[in-house]
């Protein structure tokens, strides 16, 4: 059974869009770390800001928590210091669901409406929830998830949570990567997350029939020139696990050049890991 928690704050003045913007950004820590569902902020009455949180299970959210200092995080500090009063939590039991969005949605609030691209043999267009099912063995394939930052998703309602993330996050341009002949023939994806003024993190994976074929690189070098030429970026960095040499084998081939690594950044279903950081700049 699926879990919410309902939070609310009454905020201090003048401080709303620094919240919003931490809650993002906490939000995204507990959904990549964590496997949250993600959530969603409204404003009340009384100007009290609510937000509903959604989880796989209790046990899923209390194990997130057990042991971790998530308000050492910046975010997390930022948002407890916006905040003037903060309620008790409500938690509920998920009875029954009618959020998923529509097919014919193809994306959530970003920076720019999301485009179709196109290279000598693909076709880069906005992720659709009809995309969801044929990109499921992606999730759920345990040697194409080793490195990701939670493990293999074992059923179809899962995964369409974890991408509906992609597809409405904000700030998000997530990209389903098809053959330029059979552009409903969905390969993987490739997703630009925008995180502060200028700068992007970019993040793709591919189901595994379509490894092997030049599939990533084509879509990432195609989607790197989108976010410097149109959405005027400065910088795109990826955050890839050590161990993961095809990946960084790629990043290496399309010009990204390593910046360093932060120590024990990751707790995910391997173990506590370290990142690699590599960027490339518009200007290189």
């Amino acid at each position: 059974m699926m879990y919410a928690v309902l939070y609310r704050w009454k905020l201090k003045p003048g401080r709303l869009q620094d919240f919003k913007n931490a809650w993002a950004e906490g939000t995204r820590l507990l959904h990549e770390n964590c496997g949250s569902y993600g959530a969603c902020l409204h404003e009340g009455p009384d100007d009290v800001i609510w937000s509903y949180a959604r989880w796989p299970s209790d046990d899923v959210r209390k194990a997130c928590f057990e042991g971790r200092d998530w308000f050492s995080h910046d975010c997390f500090k930022t948002m407890q210091d916006c905040v003037e009063e903060r309620f008790d939590e409500i938690s509920l039991d998920v009875l029954a669901d009618q959020l998923a969005i529509t097919e014919d949605e193809t994306s959530g609030p970003s920076l720019a409406p999301i485009p179709v691209l196109t290279t000598e043999r693909l076709v880069l267009r906005p992720m659709t929830q009809a995309d969801i099912e044929p990109l499921w063995p992606a999730l759920k394939d345990e040697a194409n998830m080793k490195y990701w930052s939670r493990g293999p998703i074992d059923t179809l309602e899962e995964a369409r949570a974890y991408l509906q993330w992609n597809i409405k996050s904000e700030g998000v341009s997530c990209f389903t990567l098809a053959p330029l002949t059979e552009p409903d023939q969905a390969l993987g994806w490739v997703v630009l997350m925008h995180r502060k003024s200028g700068v992007a993190e970019i993040g793709y994976l591919l189901h595994p029939e379509a490894h092997g074929q030049g599939y990533a690189r084509e879509a990432v070098e195609t989607i790197i020139k989108y976010g410097f030429e149109n959405l005027e970026y400065r910088r795109i960095y990826a955050d890839v696990d050590p161990d993961n040499a095809p990946s960084i084998r790629l990043l290496e081939v399309l010009g990204f050049e390593f910046e360093g690594r932060m120590r024990e950044s990751w707790e995910t279903h391997i173990g506590v890991r370290d990142s690699c950081i590599y960027s490339r700049l518009a200007t290189t």
